[in-house]
């Protein structure tokens, strides 16, 4: 059976664990998730059996004089919702305090939503002392609330006071005095939706897996299908209402790639409706195998499988969707992709995963977009792993006649001398024996690439004292026939010598080698198999890479 992989452009979920509300201290064990700024806390007696709290477990908060004023504890799931504002926006919970009018900020944070990365803070003040009360916050008017949103934390800050935000971390109105002991109990949201009116799906499946990324309040999603796909996968959906009363789901498949496929769910109630939407789309190719020897390159991200790949560290995007894509299906990623945003960033701060590229003269990435513009282009940066003193940056125009097409750009480093046109500028490449970041910024003036999906593929440096930089030699070289049924006959201009041939197949494995130092050359393709190859020529001015075809 041919292998199909799906590529999503939407976060995938991780397998929940942790806690769920609502939250009890009845067992004698349970407590809070984290605590920090110097906050303590420990399931406890309660010491104040009284309504509207007669529990006879809670749990204590000790927040010392000695703690942070935004110092606080919270609830955690991870990969999961522990809050779901689709619900209902409320949040409940029972508080004590032996301070009257107790400043009291409670968050909600680490959302589900795939780059948006919200939290949202709501402040009260806890006005009677000595006896328990039952709080009662709404989400439902905080600016940017749109009631879809879902959490993995929930965050409560005993005695915090706004005036400290930005302030020394040592503010002083929590002051002396002000150290104490709380008390917490049943931490609840509350539940306001209506199961009958319920029209969401629990599940949204592509040929029976679920979709990367599913989260029922998502109704809207794109997929991204292997080149050369025809076929949409079959799309199914089960209601979260499933068992309860009429709840009923009808699909409309994609009929084809591009396609969209629609479920239409209507709630028990058999009035209230929602549909959801997948959108098929056919990825790029994969971009051109590079030709050159593993000595002769730093890869970073490429499709040729001899390389060594230094990989992604953290692909890091600036208001964009950010993906990692594997386009030739052979198991690693050799792609990434900017949507919308200002572009991103590939980032090796994390645990210090630097790079040398002193070695190296040229840095090459290729490009690839469906649409593009006059006036396209993106800046291009590097930065060592002090980047307020060590960078390079290029512009690069993209040609805008070649839509759906993989372009290659090669800049020089700077003080390497690549002898290539364009180059870096800003610090020598001597400075970088720890390259941190390499940035691809999108928004420039007069570009349109934010609009846009990018890919970006074959990442490498090149050239240097790694190898001789390739001298750009034009139309140095006639081949005929090509294509070709049994030999290729290789000519050099200007009675030019080619000292050497090298013949990749487009997975980077090396075919032939040759070296016959005469202006004209046979190669022989008899024994090879039907499909395109890479001959990388070299004369004593400079190589060049051309493409052969063998039918």
């Amino acid at each position: 059976m041919k292998k199909i992989t799906f590529l999503f452009f939407l976060m995938c979920a991780a397998l929940s664990f942790g806690q769920s509300l609502p939250v009890d201290f009845e067992d004698g064990t349970t407590t809070p998730a984290f605590a920090f700024g110097g906050v303590g806390f420990g399931n406890v007696a309660n010491p104040d059996v009284q309504a509207p709290n007669t529990s006879s477990r809670v749990l204590e908060v000790n927040k010392p004089e000695t703690a942070d004023w935004f110092g606080g504890f919270g609830f955690q799931t991870t990969g999961a919702p522990l809050i779901d504002f689709n619900l209902g926006t409320e949040i409940t919970f029972k508080f004590w305090t032996p301070i009257p009018n107790l400043p009291l900020r409670v968050r909600v944070q680490a959302d589900l939503d795939a780059g948006a990365n919200e939290a949202y803070d709501f402040d009260t003040v806890v006005t009677t002392a000595n006896a328990w009360q039952e709080i009662t916050i709404d989400f439902a008017g905080i600016p940017g609330v749109d009631g879809n949103e879902q959490f993995q934390e929930f965050v409560i800050f005993p005695f915090y006071d706004p005036a400290c935000v930005g302030a020394d971390p040592a503010c002083t109105t929590v002051g002396t005095g002000n150290g104490a002991l709380y008390y917490v109990d049943d931490v609840a949201q509350t539940i306001t939706f209506d199961p009958d009116a319920d029209a969401s799906l629990s599940d949204l499946t592509l040929d029976g897996v679920t979709i990367d990324g599913f989260n029922s309040g998502v109704t809207n999603y794109s997929v991204g299908l292997v080149n050369g796909t025809t076929t949409a996968p079959t799309v199914a959906g089960v209601a979260t209402q499933a068992g309860n009363g009429s709840s009923n789901v009808v699909v409309m498949q994609a009929g084809g790639v591009p396609g969209t496929a629609t479920l239409d769910v209507t709630a028990p109630n058999g009035v209230d409706t929602e549909t959801y939407t997948v959108n098929f789309f056919e990825l790029p190719p994969a971009a051109p195998v590079p030709s050159l020897q593993p000595n002769e390159v730093i890869p970073v991200i490429t499709n040729n499988p001899a390389y060594t790949d230094i990989g992604v560290n953290f692909l890091e995007p600036f208001g964009s969707i950010a993906e990692e894509l594997d386009l030739d299906v052979n198991g690693s990623p050799d792609t990434f992709t900017f949507n919308g945003g200002n572009g991103g960033q590939l980032n090796y701060f994390a645990g210090s995963n630097f790079f040398d590229i002193t070695a190296a003269g040229v840095f090459h990435f290729d490009f690839y977009a469906e649409t593009l513009n006059a006036g396209d282009n993106l800046n291009v940066i590097l930065f060592g792993s002090d980047p307020g003193t060590q960078n390079q940056n290029f512009r690069v125009f993209v040609d805008e006649t070649q839509t759906g097409v993989w372009q290659s750009f090669e800049i020089g480093l700077n003080g390497a001398g690549s002898g290539l046109p364009d180059e870096f500028n800003g610090t020598a490449n001597t400075a970088f024996s720890q390259l941190a970041l390499i940035q691809f910024i999108t928004g420039e003036v007069g570009s349109t690439l934010p609009g846009t999906t990018i890919y970006i593929g074959n990442v490498y440096f090149r050239g240097g004292t790694l190898s001789t930089p390739d001298v750009e030699l034009g139309n140095s070289f006639a081949v005929a026939p090509n294509p070709s049924n049994d030999v290729w006959n290789i000519k050099a201009a200007n009675n030019q010598n080619v000292t050497s041939i090298v013949v990749y197949d487009m997975l980077g494995k090396q075919v032939l080698s040759l070296e016959p130092n005469t202006n004209e050359v046979t190669l022989n393709a008899a024994d090879l198999k039907s499909g395109i190859y890479l001959a990388k020529l070299a004369t004593a001015n400079g190589s060049k890479t051309i493409k052969l075809v063998k039918n």
